[in-house]
């Protein structure tokens, strides 16, 4: 920012700290800088940051620029002093955080400042920025050329594109308030993703620090409950045993181990059956060695135990599946048998009632009487109740196997309701077929009760008119006969 400018000067001395920027230095009055060199600086700074330069002379004559300051009041300041007068400057920028964007001026200052800072401090200072922001955010480096970024913050030199990135901050926070217990997370809302270095390059300042942070962090987002307080990182973790753990923070050294247990337990599957079996394994290896210092081993522990617990889950899930499927199967089968069970009762009706008429007929025939007088009044009489009693019988038959299909279908609802605590919505729809199979049985069954109906009433009807029309005597039919005369006079 101030290169062109250095062969002017002398006693340089610049200074960042998290949101100021600060530049001392000094030149001769006959050396003056011109307006415009001054307004070139000014523009040079992003419109979010607020800059003033402070100017005095020996004289302690004083006068402060702006981005809107007149040439004609600066021309007046400089008039006033004397060619070999020296003028004392002081450029301060003020750094907001805009649109996801903030400005580093001199990145090995910065750094200088952050490093310095107790550990505590230091993630309340990424807190407040990352707090700032919906998403991630971008450093802007006004001096360097190297780059480096985690998966929400950003170092870019100046006039890089922003990297693109799909991870999502605040559903890992929420999963993290389920799954463990971090007392003051509302101070230090922040993940280990937020310090874990993607790219980086040899000689970053900030490599061992975000190293330190990730693990403070893992380590309070792996454990059942966590505090930092007053320098300090108390961890408990409830397993088979409960295990506590407190250090001072400025003590923490990195551990990438602890980051890759945290990213397993919330990238992917339950994060909390996910926790569970970590704790149970952390808590074993704790008799030998401290949390902090837990290597590979325990990260195969782990996930060597989180197999087992799916293969025993996957077990009884494909069990748990296929009685579903044989209770489906049967509730088909016993449908399609209640549905024809109407059929074979209408068969062996029919051949109830033609059983009757024979055997009127053959005792017909071994008579002395001729055969055209079968159909007597006696024989008609009976012969109609017994058509009566048939009708009686299908309503009977009917309403049991609607009440035999209901109870079927109260039974398939019910197991639905059984499961849905169970099963999810998904292995819901597909061990039940989405209702298909049930749908299409309905619309079956209907289907074919509407024909065995239609084809018992028709027989019914069929064969009283038969009987009354080749009876000696009907009895029904005058009846009706009387009826419709009296109704039409």
């Amino acid at each position: 920012m101030l290169d062109h400018i250095k062969s002017k000067i002398t006693d340089l001395r610049e200074e960042e700290r998290r949101t100021v920027y600060t530049a001392y230095f000094s030149f001769q009055s006959a050396r003056t800088f011109k307006y415009s060199e001054w307004m070139d600086i000014i523009r040079g700074i992003p419109v979010r940051d607020e800059i003033r330069i402070f100017l005095e002379s020996e004289n302690e004559d004083s006068f402060i620029m702006h981005r809107h300051t007149p040439e004609e009041e600066y021309r007046a300041f400089i008039g006033e002093t004397l060619d070999d007068e020296m003028i004392f400057a002081k450029i301060e920028i003020n750094k907001k955080l805009s649109a996801g964007h903030f400005s580093i001026y001199r990145f090995q200052k910065f750094a200088e400042d952050i490093t310095s800072l107790p550990t505590g401090e230091i993630l309340k200072v990424f807190s407040m920025f990352l707090n700032e922001t919906e998403t991630n955010i971008v450093f802007e480096l006004f001096d360097s050329i190297n780059i480096f970024y985690t998966k929400t913050m950003f170092f870019l030199p100046l006039g890089n594109s922003e990297i693109l990135c799909s991870f999502n901050r605040k559903q890992r926070l929420l999963e993290c308030r389920d799954t463990s217990c971090f007392y003051n997370q509302d101070a230090y809302e922040l993940l280990p993703d937020d310090f874990k270095i993607e790219v980086g390059y040899e000689g970053n300042p900030f490599k061992d620090l975000f190293l330190k942070m990730e693990t403070v962090l893992a380590a309070s987002l792996i454990a059942s409950n966590a505090m930092i307080q007053d320098g300090q990182m108390k961890l408990q973790i409830m397993g088979q045993r409960s295990v506590e753990y407190t250090c001072r923070l400025n003590e923490v050294n990195g551990n990438p181990v602890l980051y890759k247990i945290y990213d397993w337990i919330y990238s992917g599957g339950s994060s909390i059956d996910k926790a569970i079996i970590a704790r149970n394994i952390i808590c074993l290896h704790c008799k030998y060695e401290p949390l902090l210092s837990l290597d590979i081993k325990v990260l195969s522990s782990i996930h060597s135990n989180y197999n087992l617990y799916l293969k025993d889950n996957v077990a009884q899930y494909l069990e748990l599946k296929n009685k579903v499927a044989e209770f489906i199967s049967d509730i088909a089968s016993r449908t399609g048998e209640y549905a024809t069970e109407l059929l074979d009762k209408f068969k062996a009706n029919m051949i109830a009632v033609f059983g009757f008429l024979f055997s009127v007929v053959i005792a017909d025939i071994v008579s002395d009487q001729p055969l055209d007088n079968i159909f007597t009044k006696d024989i008609t009489v009976i012969l109609e109740l017994i058509l009566a009693g048939s009708v009686v019988y299908l309503i009977i038959c009917y309403g049991q196997s609607k009440y035999q299909i209901k109870k079927v279908y109260d039974s398939y609802e019910n197991l639905k309701k059984i499961y849905d605590g169970i099963l999810t919505e998904d292995d819901i729809r597909e061990c039940f077929q989405n209702d298909c199979l049930i749908q299409d049985m309905k619309k079956t069954i209907g289907r074919s009760e509407k024909i065995y109906l239609f084809l018992w009433i028709a027989f019914l009807v069929a064969l009283f008119v038969i009987v009354e029309s080749i009876s000696e005597a009907p009895v029904i039919s005058p009846f009706l006969t009387t009826i419709v005369g009296k109704i039409r006079k």
